[in-house]
């Protein structure tokens, strides 16, 4: 008897455990349909099961009709938004990942394994190995609408997962196959851009989508270049506290310097350009520092700014040695600036005393870089 109870508790768990298995195999197949019939999906949700009964039934094509149960119970799909019940996600990961593994040892299906890739990545963005087999399926076919879907698989990951650095690495190495086939980079640029900017406002101090704009940069046109430095300028004056921005402010600004020295700009012209930029990013700076206080963002901004604006000072000096010291009238006005930084009334924050220090280490720097 004894045996025959075991014999029967041992049936009964390989059958809940094929029908356990069974269900995975049939939410991965639902899924991947899911991501066939609507590839402009542009954000995925991943919901509590209370979240996700308060949505009712999604609808999204013949799927609903061919899976009514899974397509209600666990996924709505509806104006290319989808969601997910968390309650799947553990099975629905297994079994993705099973499929993929299998698919990658077996003899190369490249269609197969990019729906298996995507659903995995979706998953689990962080798996380097399903990205690079992705990348071994594009690199066998130069196809430019390839790579503009898979531009669009890395934005749909970013937006539930910004920070996510396996994703922003992948979409540089796209983007550097499209430059690479002489493809038009202006308005894919623009395009990066404004995703970046995206992105930044729902995910603050993101230092890799700043880096990825940064990255557009030797990308860019002058003409883009300075429309960067421009509509960057509202967007920093809202968040002076993200160094972030203001490290792509001088990144577009030294772009922007070897722009004109490639372009064989003549020296007087060059100079007389540059200094405007340079004159005009100061007194913002000057602005920012004495509207807001006690912003370190503010003042590493301006140790850039015056390092190159002094350099550039002593050379026109030593060629010129009879002029006015012009380093001289710039430091008068740095020690104007520190003045009124040490005389600030003091505020309950204590942001007046934190502006006292940035700025007296601000000038202490400037002392040490002239000896």
């Amino acid at each position: 008897m004894e045996q025959e109870d075991e014999s029967a508790g041992a049936a009964a768990e390989q059958h809940a455990g094929g029908a356990e298995e069974q269900l995975a195999d049939d939410l991965l197949h639902h899924f991947e349909r899911i991501l066939h019939h609507d590839p402009l999906i542009d954000e995925v949700g991943f919901l509590h099961p209370t979240q996700f009964r308060s949505l009712g039934c999604g609808q999204d094509g013949d799927s609903a009709s061919q899976a009514p149960e899974l397509q209600h119970r666990y996924f709505w799909c509806r104006e290319h938004k989808l969601a997910i019940c968390s309650e799947i996600l553990p099975k629905l990961y297994r079994a993705a990942r099973d499929a993929y593994f299998k698919a990658r040892n077996a003899p190369l299906q490249a269609a197969r394994l990019m729906s298996l890739t995507k659903a995995l990545l979706i998953l689990c963005p962080d798996m380097l190995t399903a990205w690079n087999s992705r990348k071994m399926v594009l690199l066998e076919k130069h196809d430019f609408e390839k790579l503009k879907d898979e531009l669009q698989l890395c934005a749909l990951i970013l937006s539930y997962s910004p920070k996510n650095e396996s994703t922003w690495s992948h979409r540089r190495w796209v983007l550097k196959q499209v430059a690479e086939q002489h493809q038009d980079m202006a308005e894919l640029v623009e395009k990066e851009s404004v995703l970046v900017k995206e992105i930044a406002e729902r995910s603050k101090m993101n230092y890799r989508a700043w880096r990825h704009r940064c990255w557009l940069i030797p990308y860019m046109t002058r003409k883009q270049a300075l429309d960067e430095l421009k509509k960057s300028t509202r967007w920093s004056e809202l968040h002076v506290a993200d160094n972030c921005c203001f490290h792509y402010r001088r990144s577009l600004l030294l772009a922007l310097l070897d722009k004109c020295l490639e372009n064989g700009q003549d020296s007087l012209s060059w100079k007389s350009e540059t200094y405007t930029l340079w004159k005009e990013e100061l007194r913002w700076n000057e602005m920012l520092i004495r509207r807001y206080q006690g912003r370190e963002s503010l003042w590493n901004h301006r140790r850039f700014l015056s390092q190159w604006w002094i350099q550039q000072l002593l050379d026109v000096e030593e060629t010129c040695p009879s002029t006015t010291s012009q380093v001289d009238l710039f430091i008068t006005q740095e020690i104007g600036l520190l003045s009124e930084c040490l005389n600030d009334p003091v505020d309950e924050f204590g942001e007046s005393c934190i502006q006292a220090e940035l700025s007296a280490l601000y000038i202490l720097w400037v002392s040490k870089s002239l000896l």
